[in-house]
């Protein structure tokens, strides 16, 4: 499952380059989309505030992206980078279960741009998080656990007093569960009137909500945490058995601080899991999305990081970057299938690429491009093919760094 606000994109540039960067040129960087070049360029350079704060957001630093976004707003309350800035500030209080800030910033936004297609399909789920007290993080203890399971994906969580097994998702906005989870935990179920698209290009039926006042993972206790309800007669939740119709969403991975994870099972969270330093900075975040920047051959890629996808899918981004490799392959029509449907897009069937991922370099010896399929307008979708071939993974928010091992 899949919530995105808005897509990020990154381009390959020098320092050299950075320091000249104009306003301009900033400009068309945040305006096309091009997260890592944004960053790079503000770091080297004398930024105005509204792209600093910007890449501050999009490093998950509030206090600087604070006061310099709402700095922005003061300057000129009714400009299009205020609304921006209210947008932004929305997106990361969203993220850390701050569900009445956000919604305040997203009010902000909608008085400036009431006619957004976008925030009026978010306002209804700001709305309804606003009517439930804050997610607060009551302790947090380094933890290590096995995880459980016939595929060892799955996480034994407490909700309320009562044990599941849930596994994790980076592609989750929030946290997800079936409605049969819902019922079996004795949770109150509330209706949101928004649409839910995800990969597949379905919207996804029947988006309700609910809190769990207690979540226990390990040494991980949190209150009032939100998650989606959904239907659970399709796939993934109508293969599995109640208690175990659910995945742990991005609020609550981030409330970890850095998580590590082996395919043999391992799973840790909090100050042991945190990466040494020096860190490469390959992580960001957009809007409820985590992108990571990846190479192929000598360019430079963005990739959105989705610990619930199977497959690593290439799309038009990846496309446009590499015409030459995309027309030695075979042309097919492959099904994309979410918790939306499934539905089938005309693809390429690829020869091996070799992907240059968190200090690793991974072959996938068949990936699938999608040439006029956006999936999120990132230049793909790196799922668990690439990631499982590997010794561990660490993701490391607070550093923002992903490694493989």
């Amino acid at each position: 499952m899949r919530l995105r606000v808005v897509t990020m994109l990154c381009v390959l540039v020098c320092a050299g380059t950075l320091r000249a960067q104009t306003p301009d040129a900033l400009r068309a960087m945040y305006d096309s989309n091009q997260a890592f070049a944004l960053r790079d360029a503000v770091e080297h350079g004398h930024a105005p505030l509204f792209y600093r704060g910007a890449v501050e957001e999009s490093l998950n630093e509030t206090g600087p992206a604070r006061k310099h976004l709402h700095e922005v707003i003061h300057a000129d309350p009714h400009s299009k980078d205020a609304k921006d800035a209210h947008e932004m500030l929305g997106n990361l209080f969203f993220r850390q279960g701050r569900y009445r800030e956000a919604y305040a910033q997203i009010v902000s936004a909608h008085a400036e741009r009431p006619d957004s297609a976008d925030i009026n399909n978010m306002l209804p789920l700001f709305r309804a998080l606003s009517e439930s007290p804050d997610m607060q993080v009551v302790r947090l203890k380094s933890t290590r656990l096995m995880r459980v399971g016939d595929d060892q994906r799955s996480l034994p969580v407490m909700i309320n007093g009562k044990e599941v097994m849930y596994g994790f998702d980076t592609g989750a906005a929030l946290s997800v569960m079936g409605e049969s989870d819902a019922k079996l935990l004795g949770l109150t179920v509330v209706k949101v009137d928004m649409k839910l698209s995800e990969a597949s290009g379905s919207d996804i039926a029947g988006i309700r909500l609910a809190f769990a006042k207690d979540l226990e993972i390990g040494g991980l206790h949190l209150r009032n945490v939100a998650f989606f309800v959904l239907q659970d007669t399709g796939v993934p939740f109508a293969e599995v058995p109640v208690g175990s119709r659910g995945l742990i969403g991005l609020p609550v991975l981030l409330a970890m601080r850095a998580v590590r994870w082996a395919p043999a099972g391992l799973f840790e969270f909090g100050k042991v899991a945190e990466l040494k330093r020096p860190v490469t900075q390959n992580l960001l975040f957009h809007g409820s999305t985590m992108v990571v920047q990846t190479g192929v051959q000598d360019k430079l890629l963005t990739f959105s990081l989705d610990t619930g996808a199977v497959d690593t899918d290439l799309n038009e981004g990846f496309a446009k970057k590499f015409p030459e490799l995309v027309a030695t392959g075979e042309k097919e029509s492959r099904a994309i299938t979410g918790m939306g449907g499934s539905n089938k897009y005309d693809s390429v069937l690829l020869g091996p690429v070799v992907f240059q991922v968190g200090g690793y370099d991974v072959t996938l010896k068949a990936p699938h491009v999608f040439p006029s399929h956006s999936l999120g307008s990132f230049d793909g979708n790196l799922g668990n093919d690439i990631l499982n071939q590997t010794r561990a993974v660490t993701l490391d928010f607070k550093a923002m760094g992903l490694r493989l091992e």
